[in-house]
């Protein structure tokens, strides 16, 4: 594990997560992406819905999961999010996927999102939300 920060999120891999193999479905590991990071901006952001009210949000510009172990019903897994590039429009995550239980590395994934304004336009982040990210993660 490298020195920086991150934000762990758990998820009980449930059998709506699976495939008819029993394993976890390769899109789940895209959705937990989404989940990580919306449960950031929920937990640290309470102004966060007014932005998005009016009409300013994020557009992913790419996501992508490299897949190494599977993981089955009942495990938990783990999802890491750091930040590794970082600008006033855009933010690029990484995310490793653990097995809570043996700590087997189950995927890495990758995803950046843009800040966009209500035009569907690139627009730079308001302070209090590009001030959190740098706050919570450095600047990547």
């Amino acid at each position: 594990m490298s020195d920086k920060k991150y934000l762990d999120y758990e998820h009980l891999v449930t059998f709506s997560d699976t495939n008819s193999y029993g394993n976890v479905y390769f899109s789940k590991y895209i959705d937990l992406q989404g989940t990580v990071r919306e449960k950031f901006l929920y937990d640290n952001l309470p102004g966060i819905v007014e932005e998005l009210n009016s009409g300013n949000f994020f557009v992913t510009e790419f996501a992508h999961i490299d897949y190494k172990n599977e993981a089955i019903l009942f495990d938990t897994i783990v999802v890491r999010m750091t930040i590794i590039d970082l600008s006033r429009t855009r933010i690029e995550f990484q995310f490793d996927y653990f097995n809570k239980k043996t700590n087997v590395l189950l995927a890495q994934g990758k995803q950046a999102v843009v800040w966009v304004n209500a035009q569907h336009r690139p627009a730079l982040m308001p302070d209090e939300l590009y001030d959190k990210v740098v706050g919570y993660f450095g600047e990547g």
